[in-house]
């Protein structure tokens, strides 16, 4: 048993990590955030057999707030599931690894990971926002913390929208079925790794578990082919779909193809401004 908070555990991934947590029964969940939710849930603690109110609300701009608030709740861990696609947010999480050393009741600290390894160099890995990831890497490896990546992969939910049941947002990865269009790496063979999310929040619950976390945990699921998915999707599709082909260079130079339905989509997506750090 422990007492948990989820940073930005109101998100698209927070959220699952939070119902996963809660459903097994064993720990104190706390939800961090800078948004209110409508209504605050008052559980009883599986640890004192005390209500609480499960919500810890904050903008995450002072060091010395977080780690009060982490302090006063006697948290232990410390899952971080930010959407790190801003320096606002890459800022945020930065404070709350500081924040968490210096809580002497904080023991554990999980990032906001949950893709791959962001420690790859741009020949195999040319994501610009792998920066806001190193940041919190290269602090958490100056704390006295035990703490862990998780790989899941690719998000499975992905493929499967608007059918299957999802938190996360419409977004397209290679292959755009609403428009029938596909943009693949090179020949296609390249292979990708994937992992649905509820899956993830389960077993990020269960890494709780261990006496001992291993540096990397990993829970994909299923591994396929680009070309393979895009077989996938035109057999569910019962149709064939227009395949563009680009060379890995130009995805290093980040020109890639931008599929119909992401650039109708784009306006949805906050970037660039502090104001998008909603966590």
């Amino acid at each position: 048993m422990a007492v948990v908070v989820v940073a930005g555990g109101l998100g698209d991934m927070g959220r699952l990590i939070t119902e996963a947590l809660q459903r097994t029964g064993k720990h104190e969940v706390y939800v961090m955030s800078r948004r209110t939710p409508q209504q605050v849930p008052s559980p009883t603690s599986p640890i004192t057999g005390a209500q609480y109110k499960s919500f810890i609300q904050t903008d995450y701009s002072s060091e010395d707030h977080l780690a009060e608030h982490l302090t006063q709740h006697n948290v232990q861990v410390v899952i971080c599931a930010f959407s790190l696609h801003y320096q606002s947010a890459s800022d945020a999480q930065v404070r709350l690894i500081r924040a968490a050393d210096r809580a002497p009741t904080v023991k554990r600290f999980i990032p906001s990971e949950f893709n791959v390894d962001y420690d790859l160099g741009d020949d195999v890995l040319p994501y610009p926002d792998k920066k806001y990831h190193l940041d919190a890497r290269r602090q958490l490896e100056k704390t006295g913390l035990e703490f862990t990546y998780i790989y899941p992969g690719m998000f499975m939910d992905y493929f499967g929208m608007p059918k299957v049941p999802t938190h996360l947002r419409e977004l397209c990865f290679f292959v755009d079925a609403v428009n029938g269009v596909a943009a693949v790496p090179e020949d296609g063979s390249a292979k990708m790794s994937m992992s649905f999310t509820t899956d993830v929040a389960r077993y990020t619950a269960l890494a709780l578990d261990l006496e001992k976390w291993p540096r990397v945990m990993t829970t994909a699921a299923s591994t396929v082919s680009i070309s393979g998915l895009v077989k996938l999707v035109e057999k569910s599709l019962g149709q064939s779909i227009e395949v563009r082909y680009q060379a890995v260079e130009t995805l290093r130079l980040h020109q890639n193809i931008i599929l119909p339905q992401n650039a109708s989509i784009a306006g949805r997506f906050l970037r660039g401004s502090p104001k998008g750090c909603r966590n």
